[in-house]
């Protein structure tokens, strides 16, 4: 119907806009080819090489999380499948980075209004628990199913805003970017970034990683 149509051409919007945005900011988009399918799930959305799940209950047009779904698995398309990790015991490195890159985008395509529209999305995750300091990087099996949405889809996406204030935009710009290249078709590690991110910046992040990600 036309609802639907409407809402599958703003899907498909959002998916160039966000493939273009994360292309230009990370690296090119790493596949020949980019599919979306909806599907009847309990989760939002869910990442495939080439191809992101959108829940079909959240598709219409008037729904805000069509966009920020979107958003985020378009993300994942870059961290997880570009730059692979251990979703179990580092779940942070997909999934928190997916978060602030979703957040970048909204900053890109709406502007500050629509970066602190999601960074309050970000903010509402962690205060669902209390704002407790858990750490961002535990394995999956060391939070409770509250916490590990509290945590590390909104603690941890607040981590990396955090660490670009602390490096600077413009060598926190720089880090990703090495980060990416340095790890494509490979594995990273939270040793790893932290120690990119070191030498983009020539300064020392141990107090800052043990504040918020190391337990």
């Amino acid at each position: 119907n036309n609802s639907q149509q409407s809402a599958a051409e703003f899907g498909l919007d959002v998916a160039a806009n966000a493939i273009e945005d994360f292309s230009k900011r990370y690296s090119p988009y790493p596949y020949t080819e980019f599919d979306i399918v909806s599907t009847p799930t309990l989760a939002g959305g869910i990442e495939y090489p080439g191809m992101i799940a959108i829940t079909d209950h959240i598709i219409s047009i008037d729904n805000h999380y069509l966009e920020v779904v979107i958003a985020h698995e378009v993300g994942h398309q870059w961290f997880y499948n570009l730059v692979g990790n251990d979703q179990l015991d580092d779940p942070w490195l997909d999934e928190s980075l997916t978060q602030f890159a979703t957040l970048q985008y909204y900053i890109d395509e709406h502007g500050q209004t629509g970066g602190n529209g999601f960074r309050q999305e970000l903010e509402n995750n962690w205060s669902s628990i209390g704002n407790t300091d858990i750490p961002v990087g535990l394995p999956v099996r060391d939070y409770t199913d509250a916490e590990y949405v509290a945590i590390v889809y909104g603690r941890g996406g607040l981590f990396f805003e955090a660490l670009l204030r602390e490096m600077g935009e413009k060598n926190f710009d720089a880090f990703l970017k090495e980060y990416v290249k340095t790890n494509s078709w490979d594995i990273a590690t939270p040793e790893k970034l932290q120690a990119q991110a070191e030498q983009s910046c020539g300064c020392n992040l141990t107090l800052l990683f043990e504040k918020w990600v190391f337990p």
